[in-house]
């Protein structure tokens, strides 16, 4: 997988995204995507928060 693919797959988990969603889009199996949710689990908190902050609420 791309780096690039890499930061999509933390962008959509930071905005909710289905799993298996994911996995399709970036044609890799969900326990890919599963792996990449727990690694950077803290980036993808940042981008929750972000989201939060620039929507002025909840996701």
């Amino acid at each position: 997988m791309s780096e690039e693919t890499k930061l999509e797959v933390i962008k959509a988990l930071a905005y909710g995204v289905d799993i298996g969603d994911i996995a399709n889009m970036a044609e890799v199996d969900e326990e890919e995507i599963e792996r990449i949710r727990d690694e950077c689990a803290d980036e993808i908190t940042r981008r929750q928060e972000e989201i939060t902050e620039e929507t002025g609420n909840g996701i």
